[in-house]
């Protein structure tokens, strides 16, 4: 049960620091003649990796708030 509250608060932390440090403008490359369009631009690797490892530590995040709050 220990572990599984440590491993919960750990998660929580990782979530927060990711969601934190991460800026949504920089997906964004605006020029000087960048169109409407230009804004909608696609993500880089890095950041879709970012937004991949959010989403899984945040179905982990919820999945263990179920199962600590079964045990308990």
């Amino acid at each position: 049960m220990e572990l599984l509250n440590n491993v919960w608060f750990l998660i929580t932390l990782a979530i927060i620091l990711i969601i934190l440090t991460v800026d949504p403008k920089d997906s964004v490359q605006l020029s000087g003649n960048a169109e409407a369009s230009g804004i909608f631009s696609s993500s880089t690797k890095g950041q879709k990796f970012i937004n991949r490892l959010n989403g899984f530590l945040i179905t982990l995040f919820f999945i263990l708030t179920v199962l600590i709050s079964y045990v308990s």
